[in-house]
């Protein structure tokens, strides 16, 4: 028999969302959006290993290996001011997330992804042409993949009580930009942010066998980037 070929993740994710979006009740002047994101990070694992009195530090920095995400949206006017205002939720997917880079650690975390809520305010500037504020917020999910899968499963290997489920954090960031109107249908923007995201990665204290353990890691860091976009008005 031949197999069945398995999504990844990350294509399931964009998948849901867009069924999503099909199934979204109909309205005035709903937009899907499509990004292409090229960031930057500086970011940093806080993290240690304790037994009784023995405490090991597990802390580095490092910067993501990848430089290129894709971002998911819909958004419809607010009620507020439906002319300038609107809200919307979205997913960001990254692939395989870690740090990597010349004269850093090389530790692949998994496959990242964020579904976020987000608002906007767009004021004119010019004929078809707005600038927008924006500003966003939710949670990140992790599911565990190369060295911290094997790091998890070292531990489980010692009865340690860690479980192989994606690990949780939450993101807020800020952008501004430009969006022009090209169409009935279609508009283009550019967007530079800035966002913040923290992941929750082990968080466990037990006694193993008389000894008594502790291990906490988590991460947090900057994430600054550009994103290129479309949006397609239903």
């Amino acid at each position: 028999m031949r197999s069945v070929p398995v999504l990844p993740d990350s294509w399931k994710a964009l998948l849901t969302l867009v069924l999503l979006v099909s199934a979204w009740p109909a309205q005035a002047d709903t937009r899907i959006g499509l990004g292409l994101d090229l960031f930057t990070e500086s970011s940093r694992l806080s993290g240690h290993q304790t037994i009784n009195a023995s405490r090991q530090d597990e802390s580095f920095d490092y910067n993501s290996k990848g430089f290129l995400s894709a971002t998911l949206s819909l958004s419809i006017p607010a009620s507020i001011s439906p002319e300038r205002a609107r809200m919307g939720a979205g997913v960001r997917v990254f692939g395989n997330y870690g740090s990597g880079g010349e004269g850093q650690p090389e530790f692949g975390l998994g496959l990242l992804n964020e579904v976020f809520v987000s608002g906007e305010y767009g004021l004119p500037i010019a004929a078809k042409t707005e600038a927008v504020f924006a500003a966003r917020g939710g949670f990140a999910l992790l599911v565990p993949g190369k060295q911290l899968s094997l790091e998890i499963q070292r531990l489980q290997e010692q009865d340690v009580d860690v479980w192989s489920v994606p690990r949780v954090g939450w993101l807020g960031g800020i952008s501004v930009g430009a969006r022009r109107r090209m169409g009935e249908h279609l508009l283009l923007r550019g967007d530079f942010s800035a966002q913040l995201q923290r992941l929750f990665l082990f968080a466990t204290s037990q006694e193993i066998q008389g000894l008594d353990f502790n291990k906490n890691w988590n991460t947090f860091g900057l994430r600054l980037g550009f994103t290129l976009g479309a949006e397609f008005a239903l």
